[in-house]
């Protein structure tokens, strides 16, 4: 009976996965209440519980960035980009990637990316330089650029299950593993990813593409006759990024934070610090509101950027699916934490296949540490090495071709180099992201030494 039991739960966490692969995020948050509801109602199983605090940080990085590129602050800031690629575009393979990185640090969200294909594709292929080398290593980077962002939503779970967990480490210890691992992964997958694929002038499927009149050919860069920005759009940036430097100084002095009174369960009284899980949602929130305010913005062009759309997604998968997995793990905890000491016991970097196996299977890098941390951290896996494998959770990429940002890349890769694959993960985007998640981990373990 029990075997059966647990063969209905596999089957009901499995079907929303199979359900989202054809009907996407949105499908996938409805299966997994339809599982939940049977789990609960039907097996009588203990509901699991959803992260809150995550899903806090995410809807203010989101709102801050939504009204930041509703006042033209996003456009701003990728002209910027645009001149800064367009002045070398033979290394273009190293600094498109670079800046979505940069861009992807600073925001707290990989979104930026979408503004930035066009810009490295036309600079790309006005050098004659293989476009797929470029946009598929970018939209790698930018997912591995989010677990050195400290104002993403991943840095601040990793921190608060962290400390829950009983072991407490710092924003700057975490960033200063996480920082250079992501930095050198970057660059050194740009590096292999230059040489990658045919050159334009023998790829057969550009030559026929040329030949049909299908694509223009290379041509030098010109300055084009853009649009002025908004009034105050360069405000909406600068005010964006000074709450990003605000947080980060913030989370570096735990001095500059308020305190309060914390009654514990012996029922004495200390002072304790307020939380970055908390501090960083307020300081987006009210740069959000500054902005709206010093750059005229109304709600409704806030809520007319794309951004608040996948930011919604975003947060509703962490209503789901950790809620889903957690309604499992807790009808079978010890079994899980027996599997995951063993696997740590073979080799504390299985963590780290297990975290790729399981942001691939759920697409969600938050909702894969949510799950897995706690486990581990139970079974006796130590912060310092999780922190130094968080670049596993790239993994969440696997399927990147299908995501809007794969297909974006796709659609305005007009040689027909950026590839969707005939079976998903033989897509071009599964090279760089393997590529550089092995790299994040490889740094950031040797990282995690020097620095836990």
């Amino acid at each position: 009976m029990e075997v059966v039991r647990t063969i209905v739960e596999i089957l009901l966490f499995l079907i929303p996965l199979a359900i989202a692969a054809k009907y996407g995020p949105l499908a996938l948050i409805g299966a997994s209440g339809v599982s939940v509801f049977i789990m609960v109602e039907v097996l009588r199983l203990q509901p699991g519980s959803p992260p809150v605090t995550a899903i806090f940080i995410i809807l203010a990085v989101i709102v801050a960035s939504a009204a930041m590129s509703a006042a033209g602050g996003m456009e701003f800031l990728v002209r910027i980009a645009g001149q800064a690629m367009s002045k070398h575009p033979k290394a273009i393979p190293v600094v498109g990637p670079l800046i979505v990185w940069l861009f992807t640090v600073m925001s707290g969200t990989g979104n930026i990316t979408f503004a930035l294909i066009p810009i490295m594709y036309r600079v790309s292929y006005s050098a004659k330089i293989r476009p797929e080398r470029i946009l598929a290593t970018a939209n790698a980077v930018c997912q591995l650029a989010l677990m050195s962002s400290p104002v993403a939503a991943i840095t601040y779970v990793f921190l608060n299950i962290a400390e829950a967990g009983g072991q407490p480490t710092t924003l700057a210890k975490l960033l200063s593993v996480t920082v250079p691992a992501s930095l050198i992964a970057t660059v050194l997958t740009s590096i292999v990813m230059s040489r990658y694929g045919k050159d334009l002038d023998n790829d057969p499927e550009y030559q026929r593409r040329l030949a049909a009149g299908e694509v223009e050919p290379p041509a030098p860069l010109v300055d084009d006759d853009l649009p002025p920005l908004r009034e105050r759009a360069s405000w909406s940036a600068y005010i964006f990024l000074v709450a990003v430097v605000i947080g980060v100084v913030l989370g570096f002095f735990e001095s500059l934070r308020p305190t309060y009174a914390k009654s514990l369960a012996d029922g004495s009284v200390v002072e304790a610090h307020v939380s970055m899980s908390f501090m960083i949602p307020i300081v987006m929130f009210a740069a959000a509101g500054v902005i709206m305010v010093l750059c005229r913005v109304k709600t409704p062009q806030v809520m007319g950027e794309s951004i608040i759309g996948t930011g919604m997604i975003a947060a509703l998968l962490l209503l789901a699916v950790p809620v889903l997995a957690g309604t499992i793990i807790n009808d079978h905890t010890e079994e899980i934490k027996s599997f995951v000491e063993s696997s740590i016991g073979v080799s504390v970097a299985l963590f780290a296949v297990l975290l790729f196996l399981l942001a691939a299977l759920i697409q969600s890098q938050v909702a894969s540490i949510t799950i897995l941390m706690p486990i581990s951290m139970a079974a006796g896996l130590g912060v310092g090495p999780m922190a130094g494998m968080l670049g596993a959770a790239g993994g969440n990429n696997l399927l990147a071709s299908m995501g809007g940002l794969g297909q974006a890349c796709i659609m305005t890769d007009k040689t027909g180099s950026t590839k969707q694959g005939s079976i998903l993960v033989n897509s071009s985007f599964v090279p760089p992201m393997l590529i550089s998640s092995v790299l994040a981990v490889l740094v950031g373990l040797g990282m995690q030494y020097l620095v836990f």
